[in-house]
């Protein structure tokens, strides 16, 4: 049975506030239950939560994270409700604004939801780092990152064709620029990536993070959603 339109629009608005609630609430349960020493969310990256190797090190860091298949999980949730969404509210919805640019929306979501995914799939360890898995790990974190934040800076971008309100294109492009800043910073920064490599490595993620939940939650408290500006739309504005 086809799933009407409305109901389609419903479901993407859903699941983009689901995707980083549960996001967050996962990752805080794995963090809480490393011990000896607790974890540090300044030190620590956010995937040694899903490393499964009890007193591993990697990357000179002593991995303890008992409940790591709770964080690759919140991984692989992230990617599938993202792509998710991307399929039955971004994509359509962009799309009556640009052809090229609903088509741009949906690969980047895809390939965003497939680097999450990789992450969770392949988590980080000495083991990874000697067969040569922690590749597909590295590849998975920069795809998430990178196609996570250009999203929000796109939808910025095409936000002036589109009736998205002003502030919620600039903080879709200040939270993109920040994302990508900040992971530039990681890679450039060898003594900051040693000595409090997880701050910047979670302004890039949490900046997707804050962008899908107030993007979801925008929408299902607008009476319109996102719609294209047409003549029709603007003369309708016009006479109001």
């Amino acid at each position: 049975m086809r799933v009407p339109n409305v109901s389609r629009a419903v479901i993407g608005k859903v699941l983009l506030p689901l995707a980083a609630v549960q996001y967050v609430v996962l990752e805080a349960v794995a963090a809480a239950a490393w011990h000896d020493p607790p974890y540090n969310y300044a030190v620590n990256f956010i995937s040694d939560l899903g490393n499964p190797v009890a007193g591993d090190v990697f990357d000179g860091r002593t991995i303890n994270s008992p409940l790591h298949l709770v964080m690759d999980t919140a991984f692989i949730a992230q990617g599938v409700l993202f792509a998710a969404a991307a399929a039955v509210l971004l994509h359509p919805l962009y799309r009556a604004a640009g052809r090229r640019l609903g088509k741009a929306l949906l690969v980047l979501a895809v390939l965003h939801g497939i680097g999450v995914i990789m992450v969770g799939l392949f988590p980080e360890s000495a083991a990874a780092l000697t067969n040569g898995v922690i590749i597909a790990h590295g590849i998975g974190a920069a795809t998430t990152i990178i196609t996570g934040n250009v999203i929000a800076i796109v939808v910025a971008a095409a936000g002036r064709g589109l009736a998205v309100p002003a502030w919620h294109r600039v903080l879709g492009f200040t939270l993109g620029v920040l994302g990508l800043a900040a992971f530039v910073l990681l890679q450039v920064n060898h003594s900051l990536y040693v000595s409090a490599g997880g701050v910047p490595e979670r302004i890039a993620v949490y900046t997707i993070i804050a962008w899908e939940a107030v993007t979801g939650i925008a929408l299902l408290v607008s009476r319109t959603g996102v719609r294209p500006i047409t003549s029709a739309t603007m003369k309708k504005e016009s006479i109001a």
